[in-house]
């Protein structure tokens, strides 16, 4: 009996538990038996090249090249440290091997269309910012064509889902937290969608409405996701239960494990 019980002591320890997440089944990634030898490791807050505005770009220490690159948008009234913080998507990084951006929204807020603080007349560009933000990491690192994401929270969900829909032949995926469509979308290839949303979600329903403070009227998440649809790509939208308008639990390794496994074909 003594030996049964350390036998099963001994694999637990070897297994360990499975990692959280939002798709069951999904096999944890563990970290590199040894550590990897390449580019090395910084954050560093870097000009874009484009009217004033900085990003943080966090590179893994050892990163090998060419890594996939995923551009984190904050929301409404927040910024870069914001999302940041609440996501750590770059101790996600460090872990798997990626590289992360962290670009600055004007007034803290982003032109996604139809929310919000923003306007098309303020002669601001935020998909060319962002143009300019991919053209930068490039400049400095190899980076995976490949492997070019987009992800983002509320109102920097919406502008990464509008920086999908026109820079389709750039981005592979984009995977958000409380996102939905709300500008033109006319995806010209196709690219793989996931939105992680709240049940109880009231900012930006799930089902759609109208949010009174921010001015807005918001689609039903779903239904706005169609574009994506329609140029061939997978979409996939994930409800949680009882959860309201925040980063949800678990969303950080769920973003990478869709940007991991939907590279641009």
């Amino acid at each position: 009996m003594r030996r049964v019980l350390l036998l099963a002591l001994l694999l637990l320890a070897v297994v360990g538990p499975a990692r959280a997440g939002f798709a069951p089944g999904t096999p944890a990634v563990p970290p590199p038996a040894q550590p990897r030898v390449g580019l090395p490791g910084y954050t560093a807050e870097l000009p874009s090249g484009l009217d004033g505005r900085r990003f943080v770009l966090h590179v893994p220490d050892g990163l090998l090249a060419p890594a996939p690159l995923l551009l984190v948008l904050h929301a409404y009234a927040k910024d870069a440290a914001a999302v940041r913080s609440d996501s750590r998507l770059e101790d996600v990084a460090d872990r798997d091997g990626f590289l992360v951006a962290f670009p600055e929204g004007v007034h803290r807020s982003w032109d996604a269309g139809g929310c919000c603080g923003r306007s098309r007349d303020d002669a601001v560009d935020d998909v060319a910012y962002l143009d300019a933000v991919v053209a930068t990491v490039r400049a400095r690192a190899l980076v995976d064509p490949s492997r070019i994401a987009v992800s983002g929270f509320s109102n920097g969900a919406m502008m990464a889902l509008r920086y999908a829909c026109e820079r389709a032949d750039v981005v592979s995926a984009v995977a958000v937290v409380a996102g939905t469509v709300v500008a033109p979308c006319r995806p010209s290839r196709p690219v793989a969608v996931l939105d992680l949303h709240g049940a109880a979600d009231r900012t930006v329903p799930v089902l759609g409405g109208t949010n009174a403070q921010l001015h807005a009227d918001f689609p039903p998440v779903s239904a706005s996701l169609q574009p994506f649809r329609d140029a061939g790509g997978e979409v996939r939208v994930v409800v949680v239960p009882r959860e309201g308008h925040h980063w949800l639990t678990g969303a950080s390794g769920a973003v990478w494990d869709w940007v991991r496994d939907h590279p641009r074909t």
